[in-house]
């Protein structure tokens, strides 16, 4: 069987890094955006496995929202089947011995490095770029720059390592969830649903009660507007129970007569933390 992942490209982005790591023997194809990683997994042929990595939150820039955004679709009929987390080590490329003018990379690194550029490259102008290798893509065609990348970068477009690891002992951790069109057949750690309740006083609370009453820890929880319908609102939950509690299992049987509209996107393995 032909086993392909999708991964938010191009390649030396932190995605696929965690795809190279995760998933060394699988096909790995570089696409353009979160819902062409969803279109992937839903088109597979037969005598194919597809599953797609998704980002879902980082710990400096927070939620992803277009990837939310899409699980909250009505139409989404995909599944969680694992969650990765990758410990993001910045490197800082370009040229040995060139002046640096100006510094690309994607808005969360540059947010993340803020201080340390401004410190050591008050000179220099920002730039920012679709994602980090698009930012080494660009500095291996510009002279007097640099980029916030990744050393597989620095590979990949013939340049040199200026500084590794940039911020040296800060933790920086972006999640991914790992999709697939069937749930996870194995022991969970987690799960995550969707719902709307009523645009009424109390709604959300009434709707959360019976988890903090079955001592259960909300890991996240994200609302998002619904096109259209003003002041209504759909909600991302992952809680830290897998589908075999009995405690979750309550909870979401007496939570569910307080929701408009329910889905659970899976319960799924919470996989080690990758270094880079």
């Amino acid at each position: 069987m032909n086993k392909k992942v999708g991964y938010l490209g191009p390649e030396a982005t932190f995605s696929h890094l965690v795809v190279k790591k995760r998933f060394p023997d699988w096909q790995h194809h570089s696409l353009g955006s979160i819902e062409d990683i969803i279109e992937f997994v839903k088109t597979f042929a037969d005598g194919e496995e597809r599953i797609g990595l998704i980002p879902i939150e980082n710990s400096t820039g927070g939620m992803i929202l277009e990837s939310v955004d899409l699980l909250l679709e009505e139409d989404f009929h995909l599944y969680i089947q694992e969650e990765l987390s990758l410990n993001v080590q910045l490197a800082l490329i370009g040229r040995k011995g060139q002046e640096i003018k100006e510094i690309y990379s994607h808005p969360t690194p540059l947010f993340y490095c803020r201080k340390w550029l401004k410190t050591k490259f008050p000179l220099a102008k920002i730039q920012k770029t679709a994602s980090t290798s698009e930012a080494a893509r660009i500095v291996s065609e510009n002279p007097y720059s640099a980029a916030l990348s990744t050393r597989l970068a620095s590979e990949i477009y013939k340049l040199d390592i200026l500084e590794f690891p940039v911020l040296e002992g800060n933790v920086n951790l972006t999640q991914f969830f790992v999709l697939s069109l069937f749930p996870y057949f194995g022991s969970t750690a987690e799960t995550t649903i969707v719902f709307s309740v009523k645009d009424e006083p109390g709604s959300l609370c009434s709707f959360l009660e019976p988890f903090r009453d079955g001592k259960l820890n909300i890991k996240r929880i994200v609302s998002r507007p619904i096109p259209g319908k003003l002041n209504t609102y759909l909600f991302l939950l992952s809680v830290q129970a897998g589908k075999e509690s009995v405690a979750l299992e309550k909870a979401l049987q007496k939570a569910e007569k307080f929701a408009i509209w329910i889905k659970s996107l899976g319960s799924y393995p919470i996989r080690e933390t990758f270094n880079v």
